[in-house]
């Protein structure tokens, strides 16, 4: 039996895909044109109303043998590459006059904030980055003392840390902000270096159990192997930990702090970077109980309680991904009291264009049930001369 002849119909469409390719490519250019008008007037080149109104005439003229679905995951498909490729055409390198954020610089040398920790921790070492050597650091022991410094006029502002690049995020200050009414106003990351400091009559060999943060002590993994020997202990902080050991005078016990706590606490060191890695940072943020009303920062920080049903996290998601808006971080907390519902923090890099960011906020705020802006803010950087004097 010889084969069916398929030769005209592969030919007919040949010839179909050939005109779908040509009038694509016209569309497209229309696209660019409309593009190239929204820029001049800094209106956003995604429509989601004007999307919707041309899926839905389009499904209602279809005549199938495509299903409604079918046209609609097609269109929309066409859409996204459009808005992708005026993107690409239009979209402007972001600049910001002002990085640092002069709300920081009108605040700093004159405020009190608090800090989880007592004198030379890093948490301190973060508050002075941002703030300058002049503001009044208040320390607290545990982090819900930290979060209430505000509301109990302690303290003006908080300085917490969020996440870690070797242990990943604290979900403690994660679950401690969600529930608070604080705004994030800076950020800064420092690198996290540690060192062995036990009073001033010790040595090395005579050191029997070594006391730090437990994130501390999970940091020296290497340093502990090697000497199997030595009992690590946890602790509340780093800098606490330094400054009762020295007090105690006792020769067997030693502590992992911060370079300078071997100064604040009168301790010798006795080894230098101990941590397992060189490329430990930690972020820190510095929160507010007034939102950052400024344009400038750099980054937006967002906590999106999602509808409870399928799709919902890629609904979130989408308008910050047919923007161009890179999402720098993403972190899901199970909502207490809602069991399998989550709160996701998003993280994402300011976009050039304002009315693409305000076009995205739009959307996601119909998309899930609950947002909370939590501030756009900047990044603070320090010479490597500073981070010397506050490390």
């Amino acid at each position: 039996m010889s084969e069916p002849k398929i030769n005209n119909p592969r030919a007919e469409i040949d010839s179909i895909d050939s005109e779908i390719l040509r009038l694509l490519n016209l569309r497209a250019e229309i696209a660019l044109r409309v593009g190239a008008a929204k820029t001049v007037v800094d209106t956003s080149l995604c429509d989601p109303k004007r999307e919707s109104e041309v899926i839905e005439r389009l499904t209602e003229e279809n005549k199938g043998p495509f299903d409604e679905h079918s046209i609609a995951n097609i269109f929309q498909r066409i859409i996204d590459e459009s808005l992708h490729l005026q993107q690409k055409t239009f979209r402007k390198t972001p600049e910001y006059a002002d990085e640092t954020g002069s709300e920081i610089k009108e605040i700093a040398g004159r405020s009190r904030v608090a800090f989880q920790g007592e004198r030379g921790s890093f948490s301190e070492a973060a508050a002075l980055g941002i703030l300058g050597d002049d503001c009044q650091t208040v320390p607290c022991q545990t982090f819900e003392d930290l979060y209430t410094a505000i509301d109990e006029g302690r303290a003006d502002y908080v300085l917490s840390p969020l996440e870690n690049s070797l242990v990943g995020s604290v979900h403690r200050c994660y679950d401690l902000l969600l529930n608070s009414s604080l705004n994030i106003v800076a950020e800064i990351i420092l690198p996290i270096s540690h060192f062995l400091i036990a009073c001033p009559e010790s040595d090395f060999g005579s050191v029997k159990t070594i006391e730090s943060h437990p994130v501390a002590l999970a940091q020296c993994t290497r340093f502990f192997a090697a000497h199997p020997d030595l009992k690590g202990v946890a602790a509340d902080d780093t800098a606490g930990s330094v400054r009762r050991v020295v007090e105690s005078g006792d020769v067997s016990r030693a502590a992992i702090g911060g370079r300078r706590t071997a100064e604040i606490y009168g301790g010798i060191t006795l080894r230098e970077h101990i941590e397992d890695h060189s490329e430990n940072y930690t972020r820190f943020v510095l929160l507010s109980p007034k939102a950052n009303e400024s344009d400038k920062g750099g980054k937006i920080s967002l906590i999106v309680r999602l509808k409870h049903q399928p799709g919902a996290l890629h609904n979130a998601l989408r308008p910050f991904v047919r923007r161009g808006i890179d999402l720098l971080k993403i972190e899901s907390r199970p909502i207490k009291g809602s069991p399998w519902q989550f709160n996701f923090y998003f993280d994402l890099k300011t976009p050039s264009s304002e009315s693409e960011l305000r076009g995205a906020l739009e959307e996601i705020y119909e998309q899930a049930e609950e947002v909370r802006n939590l501030g756009r803010y900047s990044r603070i950087e320090l010479s490597g001369e500073r981070l010397d004097e506050i490390l």
